[in-house]
């Protein structure tokens, strides 16, 4: 209430004066005051008064939209939506069967070459890390007028045996594939060392190859960076076999190659099982060191059996930790025996 002290009748006019005064002062703080002003006294009045409520309300910030709009729904007993998650479609049987068929590793290559009636053989070999047992390589030329194999590519990613014993089955059945495997031994490998002994075994089972096909022009596919015949004065003791004269070779060293090329991979595949099949048989013979499971390789397991009952014949008295034990080579004997184990683990 307000109290007026002036004269009789002032009182119809103070309201008329007070607004008169309320106007001077709005128009000399400005308009964008006169609205800050409107603003604040709004939005009291809708926090103080619940009369009124009618009037529109201000925007609210999103995250303050959102929790209004629930509580509202709460106040109105109207369910919140909430958001669910979307069913699992199962995957198609086509997707399955793809996923336990993997796609086989590319013949781009391999059909390049047969556009130009070029016979194609891919190489690789197994065994080059373990303290036993031989390396092996394995040649082989698929035909081009049969669908490639679902599952074949590098064998070091094909870690089930079974699975590999399969797809060798299916390689070497396949009508028209050409195939050789080679095998160099232990005591070859600590008189030339590893990789001579390898680029021997390739350069074995790519001649076979070579001689039982006898086509004019070909093309081996090497797994690694080096060729079969690496040239040079250093390396003209390893050239033998020759490839055979009627044939004009062309050898491309591939790395990577049996992750990359059709017939590489397949030829992984033969060299791994065919010196799998080896240690199997080697192990008849010396079951301590575990080798049907370890296949010559340094395992912990390996390691220590080696340290309880020393090395055996069939041991690389080259590699670490056998080559610091001054070992005698095995005997003529010893060496006899072991190719015997091994031709009969060979089909």
């Amino acid at each position: 209430m307000i109290v007026h002290t002036t004269r009789p009748g002032s009182e119809i006019l103070s309201p008329f004066i007070i607004a008169f005064i309320a106007f001077i002062i709005a128009s000399a703080m400005g308009r964008n005051a006169a609205a800050n002003i409107a603003v604040v006294s709004r939005r009291v009045s809708l926090r103080s008064s619940a009369r009124l409520t009618a009037l529109e309300p201000l925007p609210l910030p999103a995250a303050s939209a959102k929790r209004s709009s629930a509580s509202t729904a709460e106040s109105e007993d109207q369910p919140v939506e909430k958001k669910t998650k979307k069913a699992r479609v199962p995957k198609s049987a086509a997707a399955v069967d793809a996923k336990e068929l993997p796609a086989h590793a590319s013949r781009a290559r391999e059909e390049a070459a047969w556009v130009r009636k070029t016979f194609v053989v891919g190489c690789d070999e197994a065994g080059r890390g373990p303290l036993a047992g031989p390396v092996v390589a394995a040649a082989c030329s698929l035909p081009a007028d049969v669908d490639p194999i679902p599952g074949v590519g590098d064998s070091k990613t094909i870690t089930d045996e079974a699975e590999r014993e399969a797809l060798y089955d299916k390689i070497v059945n396949t009508p028209g594939v050409v195939w050789s495997a080679r095998v160099v031994s232990a005591s070859r490998i600590d008189e030339v060392n590893i990789l001579m002994a390898s680029l021997e075994a390739m350069r074995l089972s790519v001649v076979d190859v070579l001689q039982q096909a006898q086509p004019k022009e070909a093309l081996a596919l090497i797994d690694g960076p080096f060729s079969p015949w690496k040239e040079g004065v250093k390396y003209a003791d390893f050239q033998l076999p020759a490839p055979p004269p009627s044939v004009s070779l062309k050898v491309e060293p591939i790395k990577g190659g049996d992750a990359k090329v059709y017939c590489i991979a397949a030829a992984s595949i033969l060299a791994k099982v065919t010196r799998d099949r080896l240690m199997h048989a080697l192990h008849t013979e010396w079951p301590q060191y575990g080798w049907s499971n370890n296949k010559g390789y340094p395992t912990a397991e390996h390691v220590a059996a080696i340290a309880k009952h020393g090395a055996c014949a069939a041991h690389r008295r080259s590699f670490a930790p056998l080559k610091t034990k001054g070992l005698a080579p095995p005997t003529e004997a010893e060496m006899m025996h072991i190719e015997e184990l091994c031709a009969r683990a060979q089909p």
